[in-house]
């Protein structure tokens, strides 16, 4: 089965067979928050949480914008994909919330 990246205002989303995943982030002063990622129980591990974080990053980079990674997934995809500094707002976030 395909999943799809979907994005609204401050969301990015993708149907799974046991529910929505969801990346959320808002936009202040040219600094992109991610404040939550959440993938299904059953759908962890299986590459959506990474879909969805490579979609916030793709706005961010066509908009000019910095990411702050408030949620610990996208910090872990941060190091993992070993981004670019100059993408990553100097604060770094605090990955206070996350369900993956």
């Amino acid at each position: 089965m395909a999943i799809y990246v979907k994005g609204s205002e401050g969301r990015f989303y993708a149907e799974t067979e046991h529910g929505e995943a969801e990346l959320l982030y808002e936009i202040k002063k040219g600094i992109m928050r991610v404040y939550s990622t959440f993938v299904p129980e059953e759908e962890r591990g299986s590459g959506i949480a990474e879909m969805l974080a490579n979609a916030a990053f793709e706005l961010a980079k066509e908009k000019g914008l910095r990411i702050r990674p408030d949620c610990s997934y996208m910090v872990h995809y941060i190091k993992k994909h070993r981004v670019e500094k100059r993408y990553v707002d100097a604060d770094e976030g605090h990955a206070e919330s996350c369900s993956i």
